[in-house]
């Protein structure tokens, strides 16, 4: 089978498209024939070199995917070939809190991902993919959209009558603006771009803020909610961090996933958070059955993933230096 894969060094230059063997099934899994894999900020690091020693050579990146079962290996019962699955982001992670034992392996970098022609994972590490979806909006599911899901309904619980901060235009922050909405939620979007928060707003975003013509774009929150809002989506990391504190309510969530701006927070006003009883939550991803639950909502719901663009297999180079440049708007995929 083709795969692309990082053999001997790092680098977007050096990922390589290869002829290998394909996949032998063990017990308990099933071989997928992959038809899309959609890209995150954390492949392309990856691929750069960026984690350092602990990613192991060669591999093949990327942890989001979609593929057609095509075999069925000895010992399995959960699908039959002909179903359409999303590999797990963490494979041993089935159900409840983020454990020891379920974190850190993930696709993509403990092991090799989802862009290959074939790929053969454990029937526990898979779900069905909601049906109205095509392949790259699927594709786009098991990091963006479930890091998403995660933050607002399994490590807290948004309600109809509360108001989100959601920052930037990327794969999370657009799920998260889709469940919300679906929610019955108030969404205040920032972003760099006019045409991005006008394009969000038709996704119904209620509430617009530019942080570049609006630097201290907190107080025009506390504006629109003078109590502050109940949660917000921190994608941004060191340098936005002290900002969504101050739009923040009082008893408010904070949900701590993206790193964009930095990682490395040199003082925060700590009566920030414990004079004003903040909740700050690290989300990274969730379990295959938290997996499960997003997906029927979305079925429910019919939501479907912003997709900005589907790149040609043979063209995985370009979807990665487009995904670099940082104007998309949504998901980045690859299309088998």
């Amino acid at each position: 089978m083709k795969a692309w894969q990082i053999q001997d060094q790092f680098g977007l230059n050096h990922l390589d498209l290869v002829d290998i063997p394909a996949p032998k099934l063990k017990s308990g899994e099933v071989l997928l024939k992959m038809q899309a894999a959609s890209l995150n900020y954390r492949d392309l690091i990856t691929v750069e070199g960026g984690y350092g020693k602990t990613i192991k050579t060669p591999l093949i990146p990327c942890s989001d995917g979609v593929g057609v079962v095509v075999e069925c290996g000895p010992d399995t019962s959960l699908f039959k070939v002909g179903d359409r699955l999303c590999p797990s982001f963490f494979p041993n992670w089935k159900e409840g809190p983020a454990r020891p034992g379920g974190l850190p392996n993930a696709l993509g970098g403990s092991y090799s991902g989802t862009l290959c022609e074939y790929m053969a994972v454990s029937e526990t590490a898979c779900v069905r993919s909601p049906d109205h979806l095509s392949a790259p909006e699927a594709a786009s599911l098991p990091c963006a959209a479930l890091t998403a899901w995660s933050a607002l309904f399994e490590l807290t619980s948004l309600r109809s009558s509360d108001c989100l901060v959601i920052q930037g235009t990327g794969g999370v922050a657009l799920c998260a603006l889709q469940f919300a909405k679906a929610a019955g939620a108030s969404v205040l979007i920032t972003s760099s771009s006019d045409e991005k928060l006008e394009r969000a707003k038709a996704l119904g975003a209620d509430h617009l803020i530019n942080y570049r013509s609006e630097p201290q774009w907190d107080r025009l929150v506390k504006k629109i909610w003078p109590q502050g809002a109940d949660h917000v989506i921190e994608l941004g990391g060191a340098q936005t961090l002290e900002q969504s504190l101050r739009a923040t309510r009082i008893g408010g969530h904070i949900s701590l996933i993206g790193v964009l701006s930095g990682t490395n927070i040199n003082q925060i006003s700590l009566p920030l958070i414990l004079m004003r009883n903040i909740c700050i939550q690290g989300v990274t991803v969730g379990s295959r059955n938290a997996f499960e639950r997003m997906n029927k909502f979305i079925s429910q719901h019919k939501i479907t993933p912003i997709v900005d663009q589907a790149f040609p297999f043979d063209e995985a180079k370009e979807a990665f230096r487009y995904l670099e440049k940082g104007v998309h708007f949504g998901k980045v995929c690859v299309e088998f």
